[in-house]
């Protein structure tokens, strides 16, 4: 019997930027102490769990998102405005990086034991083009946050910081793309169509020194067990903000409850109660108030 896929929950070509002569400094609780170590990794050693899903979707993922992606990301990171097209393939590869962490599939195997789940999904982890899901990130305004240049921007095994249900205009998506850039889909406005909107060409904001690190902080705390840095970043603030508070409210694991408009408190709760059953810890409400809302044109959360 063939082995299990070494599942990339977190793209090579997403990771590399972080690595430094071909390594990273990984951060991560260690199972048999309970204590945050820290150790090298290699560039290709980070981002990896065997058998998390299975070799159709790993060569899905391969193929039919990631050779899209790719370039994208490289496109982005060099400041240029996508096409309509990509910003659709952009947004299908955000929402496919939400659900295929060990994280997510954790909190997702639990509430399909609560509640006798036994369908799999149609689209599994790739997602598709046409799914109606895209627009709600698509047609979001996005910037790039820059860090200070005595700051940086971290990786966490949950890359994605999302504030809330994706349906919410007031939800928006941290993404850091490299040490120095973080990728943002804005909340919007209470009025906000993602149907019909059509977004502001994605501007960027300089972060003030030290403006990087409230980022941080959150991405994380809702990290699962590890995330990395560049070595030439490692020091006495990362080993303090890491050893206290790394993994301590995971991501919350949206797209598993379906929003009802007329209650999103319901549904919070709902996602609450999964993730503390799961994790057999009582986690208190979800407030992110220190980064949203983070509205396009808005100066806040550290921007000079």
């Amino acid at each position: 019997m063939a082995n299990p896929p070494r599942s990339h929950y977190s793209p090579k070509f997403a990771n590399k930027a972080w690595a430094e002569n071909g390594g990273y400094i990984s951060y991560f609780s260690c199972s048999y102490s309970g204590e945050v170590k820290k150790s090298p990794k290699g560039w290709k050693q980070w981002g990896i769990k065997r058998g998390l899903y299975s070799w159709a979707v790993e060569n899905a993922l391969d193929q039919n998102l990631e050779t899209l992606a790719g370039p994208i990301y490289q496109k982005i990171i060099s400041y240029n405005e996508l096409s309509e097209d990509e910003r659709l393939t952009w947004s299908q590869f955000m929402l496919s990086q939400l659900v295929r962490t060990p994280t997510y599939m954790k909190y997702e195997n639990k509430a399909r034991e609560l509640f006798g789940i036994a369908e799999e999904p149609k689209h599994c982890r790739v997602g598709c083009k046409d799914c109606l899901d895209l627009n709600f990130v698509a047609n979001r305004d996005w910037c790039l946050l820059l860090a200070h240049e005595d700051d940086f921007f971290e990786r966490s095994d949950n890359p994605i910081l999302q504030t809330g249900f994706i349906e919410l205009p007031d939800t928006c998506l941290f993404y850091p793309l490299t040490p120095k850039i973080c990728f943002v889909a804005c909340s919007m406005s209470s009025g906000w169509n993602a149907f019909t909107n059509k977004p502001n060409e994605t501007c960027g904001y300089q972060l003030a020194k030290g403006g990087a690190h409230l980022f941080n902080f959150h991405l994380a705390k809702s990290a699962g067990e590890t995330l990395i840095i560049s070595p030439k970043d490692d020091g006495v603030i990362a080993e303090k903000m890491y050893g206290d508070i790394l993994g301590l409210y995971p991501q919350p694991p949206f797209s598993l409850h379906v929003l009802d408009d007329n209650d999103p408190e319901n549904a919070f709760e709902s996602i609450r109660k999964i993730m503390s059953n799961t994790d057999g810890f009582e986690y208190p409400n979800w407030q992110l108030d220190e980064i949203e809302p983070f509205y396009q044109r808005s100066h806040s959360a550290g921007a000079a």
